[in-house]
């Protein structure tokens, strides 16, 4: 297991710097104005744009932090960043095709719409309400001008490469720690609980499958390797098409590791509201599946 962990830190550290690395050099070729307008507009148009690049960008919520955190530097509006850190760890297109072949195509395009769906409504609510006063401010990656600030012009790839680089580095120091907890939690809890477990908790529980299944799926750490075993074990004990669902909805929408990570951008009544309405999307996911393909 300590091999395992080593590793996955590893790749998720990787992974983490390289987007930091990549949002960096973005931010400084277009400018935050034109990153601005290109994700503003009205509520529903930015947050159609924060879903479509979180789907062309299957990243789980750790590697998606770098682009949450660029996208506020750069002043986009709410809805499009809360529908984008929503939208990016469900609406995964691996994810998408595992449910295809193990629930159907049917299943899944119910499984996709209720993800969309609830990543719009959570984008457009965002904004009226004023999700910014339950942010934390940024964390400091770099003394680069921000939003707010005046910009100043490129100064050359090799200059630009190493200021991206600092960037990067400053936000992966900024988070490192919880970076380190949060995956060590979340493969405690993996090797702790097996795809039969799963499979035999939420199939002993008849019509309450379904709720149970949205609740046990937020502790889970929910890359789509643990995703496979678990649907596969659920559909092999004859489990609804619901609760599997409903059970992917809320293992890749939310996770305790996540809680972890998200506890540096946002107070914790936000990331409660935040998970409530995570288990809220991935019932009625559950609910609407077993009602239309049962």
């Amino acid at each position: 297991m300590f091999a395992d962990t080593v590793w996955l830190l590893l790749e998720l550290i990787l992974l983490f710097f390289g987007v930091a690395f990549l949002i960096a050099l973005i931010q400084r070729r277009l400018g935050a104005e034109r990153l601005r307008q290109w994700m503003g507009g009205p509520p529903l148009l930015a947050a159609l744009k924060g879903i479509a690049i979180g789907f062309v960008t299957p990243f789980c919520t750790y590697s998606a932090i770098p682009m949450l955190v660029g996208f506020r530097q750069a002043g986009v509006p709410p809805a499009g960043y809360v529908a984008f850190i929503t939208a990016a760890p469900v609406l995964d297109p691996v994810l998408f095709g595992a449910l295809v072949l193990i629930v159907g195509l049917k299943a899944a395009l119910v499984y996709a719409t209720i993800a969309f769906l609830g990543a719009l409504t959570l984008g457009l609510i965002a904004q009226p309400l004023g999700i910014e006063r339950f942010l934390k401010p940024l964390p400091q990656a770099d003394p680069s001008p921000t939003c707010g600030s005046e910009q100043a012009p490129w100064q050359g790839a090799r200059t630009e490469l190493t200021a991206a680089s600092r960037s990067a580095v400053g936000l992966l120091r900024s988070v490192a720690l919880l970076l380190v907890v949060g995956v060590a939690i979340g493969l405690i809890i993996e090797a702790a609980v097996s795809p039969d477990d799963v499979a035999t908790v939420t199939g002993n529980n008849g019509s309450f499958a379904i709720p149970v299944a949205a609740a046990l799926g937020t502790p889970l750490y929910f890359s789509t390797s643990l995703f496979v075993p678990i649907a596969d074990s659920l559909s092999t004990a004859g489990v609804g098409i619901g609760a599997i669902v409903a059970l992917t909805i809320s293992g890749a929408g939310a996770n305790v590791p996540e809680f972890i990570i998200l506890n540096k951008l946002a107070q914790k009544r936000l990331i409660a509201i935040f998970f409530a309405y995570v288990f809220a999307v991935a019932l009625t996911g559950g609910l609407v599946a077993e009602a239309v393909l049962a």
